[in-house]
């Protein structure tokens, strides 16, 4: 899948495989290609995928590798005290669905997130409606105006922080931002430049052809992907490097795409979560995927025959066992390129091999506290789920209470400590985890008041992804000129290999991403398979029913 062939791989793809042909029955041995060896190396989200619509396509000879032993990859609901339905959980990877967006008075599903909803509800299908595989969504709160603003340790008389609501009545209660008038100069000139509402709505109804809008001339007529936040703001608006500085917020070295998408996500009218976690909806798969799938088998080396034309993947699940080994016609490569880099591969070409080597990864870390009660919806001013609580103390970030089991009794688990980027996932895996649990402790004591000592129950997860020996990593953060660079290198079947996953989307973290991407390599696969007819199936069920084809 190239350009050449009429499929924009910096765009809406799926629109050229519908222009394709259909194939030339004469030319095609259908049963013959159907019985193809594929093996999907990985039982993420993006393999899951993959082999879904591998199957429901036709193919016979489809299986999954997995290095560890459960499906799901990033997808990780942590259960501190009893299964889904005592909700005492929390998200330690994904944790929410963004719904629809409201933009001058108008609603718009946001739609590339509507595929997720659409694999749940074939999902319920496929396991016939069963209680314990059903997939089930319910409101996610990703804002409250209850939420606690604690900052330079502003408390009111009752010993608490400020609401939200509360600072906006009041600017007294809020750390004042004194910017300097370039700066606030430069805020303006950046927002005038970047794409308005207009773009907002394109983005929500397909976000693969606005992609395609932003690296044509979505900076001010500018290519998107060819001008880093650092760039643009030094050498095209002549600002200085101060102002530089405070505005880009770190992101200096990538481009503007990341904002206006998660822009867009963290804009949203209403959110969804799934009842009992997230992790049910890899759960759901295992009717589907068990027999098929191969637990506890670490790839670390790839071998590609060219006079057979056949992938040799080599496992062991200790490095101090032996090699074995297994061929296929192709592999479908669904895991991050933090651990694909670590692997012995075949020379590929030069492009590709970049991409796998130096795609950069976010570092994320996320502590879970179990309380007795839900003591924070008990509060004067209760708080309903969100993760509107904010506090200046370091490293801690985001702060999410449950949007689950909403006054229910029995214990609650919070998100007290939720941090990314800014080079405290670094910092915190170098931690001893007693040690970092015991601060967040501590910050959710200071900020909540002494309730939050008392209703303890000693129960704790730390997750710092890079300390995942399958995984290494959170998420792609791809810097500038590298989603321009690398995307059309995904399209493209190296050696019998297909690479997948949210690093190889056009937005990355999500769910939707991953999904979206298992997607395209099924079709990638087929088109490679000449079972057109097929391929353009796939993209009708998954692809059309939300984004215009």
């Amino acid at each position: 899948m190239t350009n050449a062939t009429g499929i924009d791989a910096w765009g809406a793809w799926f629109d050229g495989v519908e222009l394709l042909k259909a194939s030339n029955l004469s030319t095609v041995d259908v049963k013959k290609a159907k019985k193809v060896n594929v093996a999907i190396v990985g039982a993420g989200m993006s393999g899951l995928m993959t082999y879904l619509c591998l199957t429901q396509a036709g193919l016979k000879n489809v299986e999954i590798i997995e290095a560890g032993n459960r499906l799901g990859g990033r997808v990780h609901t942590e259960y501190l005290s009893g299964g889904a339905f005592d909700y005492s959980y929390q998200e330690m990877g994904p944790m929410r669905f963004p719904t629809t967006i409201t933009l001058a008075n108008e609603t718009y599903n946001i739609s590339d997130h509507q595929m997720v909803f659409q694999l749940a509800d074939e999902l319920n299908r496929l396991n016939q409606f069963s209680k314990n595989l059903s997939v089930d969504f319910i409101p996610w709160y990703q804002s409250s105006p209850n939420g606690l603003y604690y900052h330079n340790g502003i408390r009111l008389p009752n010993g608490l922080p400020p609401t939200v609501a509360q600072v906006a009545a009041n600017s007294s209660l809020k750390v004042p931002t004194v910017l300097d008038a370039s700066t606030q100069e430069l805020t303006e000139k950046v927002d005038e430049a970047l794409p308005g509402q207009e773009f907002m709505v394109e983005m929500a109804k397909n976000m693969f052809k606005a992609h395609r809008d932003f690296l044509d001339g979505g900076l001010g007529g500018l290519p998107g992907d060819q001008w880093s936040e650092f760039a643009f703001m030094v050498n095209y608006l002549k600002a200085n490097l101060n102002d530089t500085d405070i505005v880009a917020a770190g992101s200096n070295a990538y481009s503007f795409w990341d904002d206006l998408y998660e822009g867009l996500y963290f804009s949203a009218t209403t959110w969804r979560t799934i009842d009992g976690g997230l992790n049910r909806l890899p759960l759901a798969f295992h009717p589907l995927v068990d027999k098929h799938t191969t637990m506890n088998r670490k790839i670390e080396r790839v071998n590609y025959s060219p006079s057979a034309k056949r992938v040799t993947l080599q496992s062991r699940n200790s490095y101090k066992d032996s090699f074995e080994n297994s061929t296929h016609d192709y592999a479908v490569i669904a895991v991050p390129f933090s651990i694909v880099k670590k692997w012995r591969i075949p020379d590929l070409p030069v492009t590709i091999s970049n991409a796998i080597a130096n795609v950069p990864y976010t570092a994320a870390c996320k502590v879970a506290l179990e309380f007795k009660t839900r003591f924070w919806e008990h509060l004067d001013n209760p708080i309903y789920g969100s993760c509107s609580t904010s506090s200046d103390i370091p490293g801690i970030g985001s702060i999410c209470y449950p949007s689950y089991n909403i006054n229910g009794s029995g214990p609650a688990t919070m998100l007290g400590s939720y941090i990314s980027g800014g080079q405290w996932g670094g910092h915190w895996v170098a931690t001893p985890e007693a040690e970092h649990v015991k601060y967040v402790l501590d910050a959710m004591i200071e900020i909540h008041g002494d309730v939050a000592r008392k209703q303890y129950t000693g129960k704790y997860n730390r997750r710092c992804w890079q300390l995942d020996p399958l995984e290494s990593s959170s998420w792609a953060s791809p810097t500038i000129g590298q989603h321009q660079l690398y995307l059309p290198e995904y399209f493209k079947t190296h050696n019998n290999m297909i690479f997948v996953g949210e690093h190889t989307s056009y937005t990355h973290a999500w769910i939707a991403s991953a999904v979206e991407s298992g997607i395209r390599g099924s079709v990638q696969l087929l088109l490679e398979l000449g079972l057109v007819d097929e391929a353009k199936a796939t993209v009708e069920k998954w692809m059309a029913r939300w984004i215009d084809v």
